[in-house]
């Protein structure tokens, strides 16, 4: 479970739906500097010993942040609980794990505004229905965004998240095997990496696991020089290069690794923002709703 895809791991975590409601606006980078000013050490801290301990874990950590999901988020609410109990909401401790879970792994830091309120359900359908498909063309990427108060160009960085983890074999063998249901292998696809990915993934293995990018384990702009290659893996990352805005911002990336880190960050910030509905409180536990404290 720690080396896998967005979508895999949303089929098996836990929904935490995260409010942030009006009054919430201001958030702060000091929101505990006074109620529980260890509260970002304890979190760096359990995120580093994970990922220590299998690096393959960082995606996963990393994308909770897009999509409200619970993998091992309560150990480290345990923590915080014991240090500063009632104090640190489950919101705040998903934006700090996805910040550390990045820089763990080769991404730069940026400044996590806190003051989060926890939602009051959690509805893994309604996350995943509200997931990218790997199937989406540019146009539909950019109006799932869009729902969420992002623009096309957050879409297009945010979408190098998939610089590490791994994918299902399957999600991607009708481009190596059964384009377009004609039993061929994607033409756009570059022929040394097909022949490489049938070796990896043969027919009666779909679910194996491939990397997204050339250089998984390592948060870097090689996702997108993996699609201007005509090396990426699913049709929804492909498509990124049928509009001019991604494959200028491709080309940006590549040539200035390190502005795609710093957009990357600001772009989380900016994601990290969007209100939502049901506020509820301070959980105590982040898998599941209990009586408010």
């Amino acid at each position: 479970m720690a080396s896998t895809s967005l979508r895999s791991v949303l089929l098996i975590v836990l929904a935490v739906a995260v409010a942030v409601s009006d009054a919430q606006l201001q958030l702060s980078e000091t929101f505990y500097d006074a109620t529980c000013p260890q509260a970002a050490s304890i979190v760096q801290q359990k995120v580093n010993a994970f990922v220590d301990a299998d690096r393959g874990l960082a995606a996963a950590l990393m994308r909770l942040h897009f999509h409200d999901c619970f993998v091992r988020i309560d150990e480290i609410k345990m923590e915080l609980e014991c240090a500063c109990p009632g104090v640190v909401s489950c919101a705040d401790i998903l934006a700090l794990v996805a910040r550390d879970a990045t820089e763990k792994v080769g991404g730069t830091s940026w400044p996590v505004f806190l003051g989060r309120i926890d939602g009051g359900a959690s509805f893994a359908d309604e996350v995943n229905s509200s997931l990218p498909e790997r199937t989406d063309n540019f146009t539909q990427l950019v109006a799932r965004f869009a729902r969420v108060g992002l623009d096309a160009r957050d879409m297009v960085i945010l979408s190098g998240g998939h610089s590490i983890g791994q994918v299902h074999c399957g999600a991607f063998f009708e481009r190596l095997y059964n384009f377009q249901g004609l039993n061929i292998t994607d033409p756009s696809m570059d022929p040394e990496f097909a022949a490489m990915l049938k070796v990896q993934c043969p027919p009666t293995k779909p679910f194996g696991f491939m990397a997204l990018d050339a250089t998984n384990g390592t948060f870097d702009s090689a996702y997108y020089l993996d699609l201007l290659t005509n090396k990426g893996l699913l049709e929804s990352d492909v498509a990124l290069l049928s509009d001019p805005l991604g494959v200028e911002y491709a080309i940006r990336a590549v040539q200035d690794p390190m502005a795609f880190l710093n957009e990357f960050g600001w772009a989380m910030i900016k994601m990290g923002a969007i209100p939502a509905l049901e506020p509820y409180g301070w959980r105590k536990h982040c898998a599941f709703v209990e009586p408010k404290y």
